[in-house]
């Protein structure tokens, strides 16, 4: 054998072992991480219902989150490739909004015992104080084809807002001394707004959902995919706080306010699009949706001021309601940390 073809023989050993096929098997599995960077825009709705077991409103409140600007990490783990082989899959994540202006907080009561007209509105600036965000789930996924992939899973997800509304004015129809609106009166937008000055109201959501989903992936080739998920559930729970602290238009006295609703309806809904260059790095664009009605609950009144007990007592059983409906608009970098067989 001559010396060239010996050396010939070497440098393809050689680049079979330095080849990524064969320097190490494929993996099966792997565990990312992803720094998070998004957008909420929307509102979350605090309600008190007229009557019990109805649906007529008393008062409604607005509160915008047109935008929040949010950070985050997520971690997830699953098939290296969802579109070769099945597997168990899970995921975390974790965001954080940003302390800023979210738009305004809108004010709406409908306190005639006889018709649903307009007696008082108000309006102040909104500002998030302090939100948090995580998603934990857990499910498997089929491969279908080459290009699709299902999976089933089940997520929790936990939500916190917190906001204060300031500065603005109120426009309210007068009332007596026992806080009733002097009948005769009809609200319109030239009554004289009563500016408020500093904070006058804080308010705080804390959501608990369970819910079940669906997701599906589908790739055009080795570096882009798409990924649509759909989720819902009856099964949720949330503690509300509201804090009066201005002086009410009614009276010399503050108030706080505490709601426990519960069931309704939330609908989650999402799309993700993903660029992957190479197999430890993935792009990520995705728009996501979030939907709560209907929820239900006891409602608790504690009076502040001169003259007032303090006492804590409930005022109703199915009174206190809330809402939530935003999109979320974010972006990921998605890295491989670890896979093995």
């Amino acid at each position: 054998m001559t010396t060239i073809k010996k050396i010939c023989i070497l440098v393809s050993i050689i680049l079979c072992f330095l080849s990524p096929a064969a320097a190490q098997p494929e993996d099966n599995y792997r565990i990312s991480i992803s720094p998070l960077l998004g957008i909420l825009y929307g509102h979350a709705e605090e309600i008190v219902y007229k009557y019990s077991g109805k649906d007529q409103y008393l008062s409604e409140l607005l509160w915008d989150l047109k935008p929040l600007v949010y950070a985050g990490l997520a971690v997830d783990f699953g098939p290296r490739d969802p579109f070769k082989k099945n597997g168990i899959i899970a995921a975390g994540s974790f965001k954080f909004g940003l302390p800023v202006r979210t738009g305004i907080m809108e004010d709406r009561d409908w306190r005639y015992p006889d018709n649903e007209k307009l007696t008082n509105y108000s309006r102040h600036e909104a500002y998030a104080q302090n939100v948090i965000l995580t998603d934990l789930c857990a499910g498997y996924s089929w491969r279908l084809t080459d290009y699709l992939a299902l999976a089933a899973y089940g997520e929790f997800s936990y939500m916190h807002f917190s906001w204060s509304g300031e500065n603005g004015y109120l426009q309210y129809l007068n009332s007596d001394i026992s806080g009733n609106i002097i009948p005769g009166q009809t609200w319109n937008n030239s009554i004289p707004k009563v500016p408020i000055n500093g904070p006058g109201i804080f308010y705080t959501q804390n959501w608990l959902m369970l819910s079940p989903g669906i997701s599906l992936k589908g790739r055009f080739n080795q570096h882009f995919s798409l990924e649509g998920k759909i989720s819902y559930t009856p099964l949720i729970y949330c503690a509300a706080r509201d804090d009066h602290v201005a002086p009410l238009a009614t009276n010399d006295i503050g108030a706080t306010f505490w709601d426990y609703p519960s069931f309704g309806h939330y609908i989650g809904t999402g799309g993700k699009f993903v660029f992957s260059p190479n197999n430890k790095l993935e792009l990520s664009l995705s728009l996501g949706y979030r939907y709560i009605t209907g929820t239900r609950g006891k409602t608790y009144q504690s009076n502040i001021g001169v003259g007032v007990s303090g006492k804590t007592v409930q005022t109703s059983t199915d009174g206190g309601g809330a809402g939530y409906s935003a999109l979320d608009i974010g972006l990921a970098v998605r890295m491989r940390l670890y896979g093995w067989n």
